[in-house]
């Protein structure tokens, strides 16, 4: 949560400076994971971004995504993606008084780091008002506390938004 207070405290500089900016809503990795929203500030055809939102459910709180974006043509960009979320490990156990299953939250201050490319198609256009979509495929990281190592692999995601 500190970072996202320290990303908010920067967002006012940024609006006063002379550069292009948007806001952005969305599902996918550039808006934090599951569902966020996008800041963008868009250099000629470099465009670099920060994204905030609910990671994912139920295994995750929150996810924080920085990335950079280059518009090859006029509708579609490439780039890479920096996303970090805390995680904690979620299970079913059985309830002995009912016998019934519930989900139960072992918060272990585990994290989870994505370093990946992205490609994304603007329907509009790159710097324009409009629907966006884009695929995502990177490395993983998972760091959790109780065994004290990192478990790695591939991760594929997909991003769905609007940008104002």
């Amino acid at each position: 949560m500190k970072k996202l207070a320290l990303i908010s405290a920067l967002l006012p500089c940024l609006a006063m400076a002379d550069v292009d900016t948007s806001f952005g809503l969305g599902l996918g990795t550039q808006y934090g994971g599951l569902a966020g929203f996008k800041f963008s500030v868009n250099l000629d055809n470099n465009s670099l971004y920060a994204g905030a939102g609910l990671a994912s459910h139920p295994d995750s709180r929150a996810g924080l995504t920085l990335g950079w974006e280059r518009a090859m043509f006029e509708k579609h960009s490439f780039g890479l993606a920096f996303r970090i979320r805390e995680t904690w490990d979620a299970q079913y156990r059985l309830q002995p008084e009912t016998g019934t299953r519930v989900f139960d939250y072992d918060d272990d201050g585990s994290f989870e780091s994505r370093l990946s490319g992205t490609y994304t198609y603007y329907f509009t256009g790159a710097g324009q008002a409009g629907f966006l979509t884009g695929l995502s495929a990177g490395k993983t990281y998972r760091h959790t506390d109780w065994n004290g190592g990192f478990r790695s692999g591939m991760e594929y995601g997909f991003h769905l938004g609007y940008q104002f």
